[in-house]
């Protein structure tokens, strides 16, 4: 397309082509909130877009949406976030081993917006049919008494029914 034909064509127009010839990307935030809460809090270790470092934090972008659509996975994503995890985890034949700590700190409305942004926004086609996590989900997570050790043994059996290593 010559430079005349380009400046002819409107702002939209031009991101409209762009986005056909896979020029731009764009990328959809359905929870900005939970965006800027895991920017600030959570990429440190398991980086920007959830894509994790290697040995230390997993990645976010496939088991959180497969955990989301269980009754199982559900209660396992707060409980992290609310009482931090530690030990070996084994995620897309890697091996990771940190001590994740609490957010408990957070409301129950950053804890939800933060879940919601992983499930949805970092999971996009992982998520299946589940629902957006909601305070009152988290508000009965952190009734509850666990510590990081209870966490991870929760999540071998969440791993274990969903058929994930």
């Amino acid at each position: 397309m010559t430079t005349s034909a380009l400046k002819s064509l409107g702002t939209a127009a031009l991101f409209a082509l762009g986005m056909a010839s896979g020029m731009v990307r764009a990328e959809a935030i359905h929870f900005p909130a939970g965006k800027a809460t895991f920017d600030a809090r959570c990429a440190v270790c398991h980086q920007a877009g959830g894509k994790g470092q290697d040995g230390l934090a997993p990645p976010l972008t496939a088991y959180p949406g497969h955990y989301a659509a269980s009754a199982q996975g559900r209660h396992q994503l707060p409980d992290t976030v609310l009482h931090g995890m530690y030990g070996e985890i084994h995620v897309a034949d890697k091996t990771y081993n940190f001590k994740m700590p609490n957010f408990d700190s957070l409301s129950d409305d950053e804890l939800a917006q933060v879940l919601n942004y992983v499930v949805f926004d970092l999971n996009a086609s992982s998520h299946g049919s589940a629902k957006p996590f909601t305070t009152a989900e988290i508000k009965a997570a952190r009734a509850k008494s666990m510590d990081a050790g209870a966490v991870y043994a929760q999540r071998t059996a969440v791993t274990k029914a969903l058929g994930l290593r």
